[in-house]
Protein backbone atom coordinates (compact mmCIF):
# COMPACT_ATOMS: atom_id res chain seq x y z
CA UNK A 1 0.00 0.00 0.00
CA UNK A 2 1.39 3.35 -1.02
CA UNK A 3 0.78 6.27 1.37
CA UNK A 4 -0.01 9.69 -0.10
CA UNK A 5 2.78 12.26 0.25
CA UNK A 6 0.61 14.80 2.13
CA UNK A 7 -0.15 12.16 4.78
CA UNK A 8 3.55 11.39 5.20
CA UNK A 9 4.38 15.11 5.43
CA UNK A 10 1.62 15.74 7.98
CA UNK A 11 2.76 12.78 10.09
CA UNK A 12 6.33 14.10 10.04
CA UNK A 13 5.20 17.58 11.10
CA UNK A 14 3.10 16.21 13.98
CA UNK A 15 6.03 14.09 15.15
CA UNK A 16 8.38 17.09 15.05
CA UNK A 17 5.85 19.30 16.87
CA UNK A 18 5.52 16.66 19.59
CA UNK A 19 9.29 16.48 19.94
CA UNK A 20 9.55 20.27 20.18
CA UNK A 21 6.88 20.39 22.89
CA UNK A 22 8.69 17.67 24.84
CA UNK A 23 11.83 19.83 24.80
CA UNK A 24 10.04 22.96 26.06
CA UNK A 25 11.18 23.95 29.54
CA UNK A 26 8.10 24.30 31.73
CA UNK A 27 9.68 24.93 35.14
CA UNK A 28 12.91 26.54 36.22
CA UNK A 29 15.29 23.65 37.02
CA UNK A 30 16.38 25.33 40.27
CA UNK A 31 13.94 25.00 43.14
CA UNK A 32 13.91 26.40 46.66
CA UNK A 33 13.49 24.76 50.04
CA UNK A 34 12.13 26.99 52.79
CA UNK A 35 11.25 26.23 56.39
CA UNK A 36 9.72 27.87 59.41
CA UNK A 37 7.77 26.98 62.53
CA UNK A 38 5.74 23.81 61.85
CA UNK A 39 6.18 23.95 58.05
CA UNK A 40 8.60 22.88 55.30
CA UNK A 41 8.09 24.21 51.77
CA UNK A 42 9.44 23.01 48.42
CA UNK A 43 9.01 25.58 45.66
CA UNK A 44 9.36 25.43 41.88
CA UNK A 45 8.95 28.42 39.61
CA UNK A 46 7.38 28.19 36.16
CA UNK A 47 9.70 29.20 33.31
CA UNK A 48 7.19 31.45 31.54
CA UNK A 49 5.65 34.64 32.83
CA UNK A 50 1.93 34.94 33.52
CA UNK A 51 -0.22 37.83 32.15
CA UNK A 52 0.91 40.02 35.09
CA UNK A 53 4.55 39.54 34.04
CA UNK A 54 5.33 37.37 37.08
CA UNK A 55 6.27 33.73 37.52
CA UNK A 56 3.64 31.36 38.92
CA UNK A 57 4.91 28.69 41.31
CA UNK A 58 4.32 25.18 42.57
CA UNK A 59 4.37 24.69 46.34
CA UNK A 60 4.55 21.48 48.32
CA UNK A 61 4.10 22.08 52.03
CA UNK A 62 4.60 19.59 54.83
CA UNK A 63 4.33 19.77 58.59
CA UNK A 64 1.76 20.36 61.30
CA UNK A 65 0.63 23.76 59.96
CA UNK A 66 0.17 22.36 56.43
CA UNK A 67 -1.69 19.35 57.84
CA UNK A 68 -4.08 21.60 59.77
CA UNK A 69 -4.68 23.60 56.57
CA UNK A 70 -5.50 20.38 54.67
CA UNK A 71 -2.60 20.61 52.21
CA UNK A 72 0.09 18.47 53.85
CA UNK A 73 2.21 16.84 51.14
CA UNK A 74 0.08 18.19 48.26
CA UNK A 75 1.73 20.00 45.34
CA UNK A 76 -0.40 22.96 44.27
CA UNK A 77 0.03 25.64 41.61
CA UNK A 78 -0.29 29.23 42.82
CA UNK A 79 -0.71 32.31 40.65
CA UNK A 80 1.71 35.18 41.19
CA UNK A 81 0.13 38.64 41.54
CA UNK A 82 1.58 42.02 42.47
CA UNK A 83 1.23 42.69 46.18
CA UNK A 84 2.70 45.58 48.12
CA UNK A 85 6.48 45.63 47.82
CA UNK A 86 6.60 42.15 46.33
CA UNK A 87 4.54 39.23 45.12
CA UNK A 88 1.56 37.34 46.52
CA UNK A 89 0.98 33.72 45.49
CA UNK A 90 -2.71 32.94 45.33
CA UNK A 91 -5.16 30.13 44.66
CA UNK A 92 -8.76 31.14 43.93
CA UNK A 93 -8.02 34.70 45.11
CA UNK A 94 -6.68 33.58 48.50
CA UNK A 95 -3.03 34.35 49.30
CA UNK A 96 -1.08 31.32 50.52
CA UNK A 97 2.44 32.81 50.43
CA UNK A 98 4.01 36.24 50.03
CA UNK A 99 7.45 37.41 49.01
CA UNK A 100 8.57 40.89 50.03
CA UNK A 101 11.74 42.71 49.02
CA UNK A 102 13.45 44.45 51.93
CA UNK A 103 14.56 48.04 51.45
CA UNK A 104 17.43 48.14 49.01
CA UNK A 105 16.16 44.96 47.37
CA UNK A 106 19.05 42.89 48.73
CA UNK A 107 17.04 40.42 50.80
CA UNK A 108 13.68 38.73 50.49
CA UNK A 109 11.18 37.84 53.19
CA UNK A 110 8.84 34.90 52.69
CA UNK A 111 5.68 34.28 54.68
CA UNK A 112 3.08 31.52 54.41
CA UNK A 113 -0.49 31.79 55.62
CA UNK A 114 -1.72 28.50 57.09
CA UNK A 115 -4.52 27.62 59.47
CA UNK A 116 -5.12 31.26 60.46
CA UNK A 117 -1.42 31.85 61.13
CA UNK A 118 1.29 33.93 59.46
CA UNK A 119 4.54 31.96 59.47
CA UNK A 120 7.90 33.42 58.42
CA UNK A 121 9.96 30.98 56.37
CA UNK A 122 13.58 31.12 55.27
CA UNK A 123 15.48 29.42 52.48
CA UNK A 124 17.84 26.59 53.42
CA UNK A 125 20.39 26.76 50.58
CA UNK A 126 21.83 23.28 51.12
CA UNK A 127 18.38 21.69 50.96
CA UNK A 128 17.34 23.85 47.98
CA UNK A 129 19.81 21.87 45.87
CA UNK A 130 17.78 18.72 46.63
CA UNK A 131 14.45 20.13 45.38
CA UNK A 132 13.36 18.52 42.09
CA UNK A 133 11.07 20.97 40.24
CA UNK A 134 10.10 18.42 37.57
CA UNK A 135 8.95 16.02 40.29
CA UNK A 136 6.78 18.81 41.73
CA UNK A 137 5.35 19.46 38.27
CA UNK A 138 4.53 15.78 37.81
CA UNK A 139 2.93 15.61 41.26
CA UNK A 140 0.79 18.67 40.53
CA UNK A 141 -0.50 17.31 37.21
CA UNK A 142 -1.23 13.90 38.75
CA UNK A 143 -3.23 15.57 41.52
CA UNK A 144 -5.51 17.27 38.97
CA UNK A 145 -6.38 14.03 37.13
Amino acid sequence: MKLPKPLIAASFLFAMAGFAMAETIVVNPYGKYLEGEDVEVEMAQFAGRNPDGLYDILLKMKGAAAFNAGIDGKTIKYRAVHGGSGVDYQLNGKTRMSLRQNSGGSASTYQVFLDGRTISINEVKTKSQEVRPLHLLTASTEATK
